[in-house]
């Protein structure tokens, strides 16, 4: 920030200049002094520059261009997601961004190591650029496992000396390093996990966020002892402290796949002090859930259901996830901090009607502009410039399939085989060895990024059936239990994080059909040889170009579908499925060579 621009700040809060904004008759949710209390709020230049207290500052004033009358509503601070994957949401950034300001989401820290999966860091370019058409303030981070492991198929490779490269090439546009989920590289100190480790110096802000489901002992010590600052993959509250203790962050997880919440409130009604240190995330979050009952204020509503004081649910909403990511305090610039209604802290505010977080917030304002209202955005979208449509374009046209039969999917049931525990709800899954097919369905991977195409062209595939040569290889074939899709199946361009294709299914028929019918990106639902259901996604094979309404409609009319075959809840058909090929969560997974056990990194038999 520069001298005149925090003389002007001084002068705001001096009341010497006129403010753009004074909130009156408001109820200021004060997360510093943990409590509610009356007063008026100065903002200038998307900076809250003043806060005056009811009862302590009844002599001072502030003129302004606008006066906003709270009419008695809860000003808080706007709502921080600690941790997500905006294609996860099936939409591009700039349509996500209006999505989350309507429910009151102004700062996202966003980890778009899906797309770079596929398209490598043209992906994360298209994503920063897309971004910035909108006023939610979505800070990146340079994805850290591409692929997941090492050995996995997936789209592209980001290294320690490609992330240095792209830091050079996009000064200050890199807040971080996303979730690291190598874990085996951390406690190896495998020297490229620790070279990109040390490449988030370059970042804005130095920090490497993390993945750590289920780690313990000496593996948790040494994952802490590398400087990672968090983890939202805790599912139980002895996890969660045992990682708290060794000073991590923890965020508290509530997306449409993973459901922690209730789970680790307990953490927090035991010891509410402990709040300090958890934040919220939604990680995965699809537009149907997003628009009917919200993001972060989705979490806050179900943290207060299940305990947690609303005031204290509201600050690990906003100053515990700024203090996680170094925007309390220290930030240059007045609207890079955040986290609080107080002196020198960005504009980024809420008007709530209540505590509860029942509704969408009655008004959002993003660095002191109007953007949203009870659930509507307002705001402003800008429109795509050549470099947007350039980028977009260049992630058309991903899906890269092998010549399949029906031969590939038809393959017989080996008893006391290892067979994937579908646990809904969850994204850990268990691992059964069960005697017979009872009750079973049929999964397979199918790599998509040209491995397979390449290997045909060679003639790896041998002289059998179109694909068959390539199972083990580049074709993954198993089962799993608890997924119950009854007379077809469900094929996705989506499968964490590699994203090659997973499809589920209860005959080798429609397993086929749904597969050929994936085109170039989307979830296609089949039932008797017939597509009854389908959701497009043609950037990346991972994002619609349509708005999050129409998004949210077409997954309705798929959840519709696939409940009529037999899948109920809590089960996700959508998220149940996408979640099955993710080799760095527990326990059994998918990959294109096989069923592989998380716990062993092996392959299971």
């Amino acid at each position: 920030m520069s001298s005149t621009q925090l003389q002007g700040i001084i002068d705001a809060a001096e009341g010497r200049v006129t403010a753009d904004t004074l909130f009156t008759n408001a109820q200021i949710v004060d997360v510093y002094g943990h409590r509610v209390v009356s007063g008026r709020v100065a903002v200038k230049d998307g900076v809250i520059v003043g806060v005056l207290f009811d009862g302590r500052d009844d002599d001072a004033r502030y003129d302004a261009e606008r006066v906003v009358d709270c009419e008695g509503r809860y000003l808080c601070p706007g709502l921080i997601d600690g941790h997500l994957h905006i294609e996860s949401s099936n939409i591009r950034p700039a349509e996500y961004a209006r999505m989350a300001l309507a429910r009151g989401t102004t700062t996202a820290i966003a980890d778009s190591h899906e797309i770079a999966n596929v398209c490598g860091l043209d992906g994360l370019a298209f994503m920063i650029a897309d971004a910035r058409r909108a006023p939610l303030d979505i800070k990146f981070m340079m994805p850290s496992c591409v692929p997941a492991l090492p050995d996995e198929q997936a789209g592209a490779e980001i290294s320690a000396a490609d992330m240095e490269a792209f830091f050079a090439e996009h000064p200050g546009e890199i807040f971080g390093l996303g979730e690291m989920m190598n874990m085996p590289g951390v406690t190896g100190a495998d020297s490229e996990t620790c070279a990109r480790i040390d490449a988030a110096r370059h970042t804005v802000t130095g920090l490497t966020d993390g993945h750590a489901p289920l780690v313990s002992g000496l593996d948790l010590n040494a994952y802490a002892a590398a400087g990672i600052i968090a983890d939202h993959e805790c599912t139980l509250p002895e996890e969660a402290l045992d990682k708290l203790s060794r000073g991590m962050y923890i965020m508290l997880r509530e997306g449409t796949c993973s459901h922690d919440l209730e789970q680790l409130a307990p953490l927090l009604i035991e010891d509410p002090a402990r709040s300090r240190r958890c934040c919220f995330a939604t990680d995965d979050r699809a537009p149907s859930d997003a628009l009917a009952t919200g993001m972060i204020d989705n979490a806050c509503r179900l943290a207060i259901e299940h305990g947690i004081d609303p005031v204290r649910a509201i600050s690990m909403a906003t100053l515990s996830a700024a203090e996680c990511f170094g925007f309390d305090h220290g930030m240059g610039d007045a609207r890079e901090r955040r986290g609080a209604v107080a002196p020198g802290k960005r504009a980024d505010l809420l008007l709530l009607d209540d505590l509860t977080f029942a509704e969408a917030p009655a008004a959002v304002y993003a660095a002191g502009v109007l953007v949203a209202e009870h659930g509507r955005f307002v705001g402003e979208i800008a429109p795509a410039n050549d470099e947007v449509r350039r980028l977009a374009d260049e992630l058309r046209g991903s899906v890269h399939l092998p010549e399949l039969s029906l031969d590939v999917f038809s393959y017989p049931f080996r008893p006391g085989e290892a067979v994937i525990d579908v646990i809904p709800g969850n994204a850990v899954t268990g691992i059964a060895h069960p005697e017979s097919a009872d009750g079973l369905r049929r999964i397979a991977l199918i790599e998509r990024h040209g491995r397979g195409c390449f290997a045909q062209e060679a003639g790896a595939d041998g002289d059998g059936p179109a694909g068959l040569g390539l199972v083990g290889k580049h074709i993954g074939c198993g089962w799993l239990r608890g997924y119950t899709i009854t007379g077809g199946a469900i094929a996705s361009t989506i499968g964490h994080d590699s994203h090659n294709i997973c499809v589920v299914g209860d005959n080798p028929e429609d397993m086929l059909v749904a597969v050929s019918n994936v085109h170039q990106g989307g979830h296609v639902l089949v039932r008797d040889g017939e597509v009854v259901a389908r959701i497009d996604l043609p950037l990346g094979g991972l994002m619609s170009e349509g708005t999050a309404e129409e998004v949210a409609q077409d997954h309705e009319r798929f959840m519709e579908q696939a409940r009529a075959m037999g899948i109920e809840p809590p089960l996700d058909p959508i998220m149940g499925v996408i979640f099955l090929p993710l080799p760095v969560i527990p326990t059994l997974r998918i990959r294109p060579e096989g069923m592989f056990d998380v716990t062993t990194f092996s392959y299971a038999s």
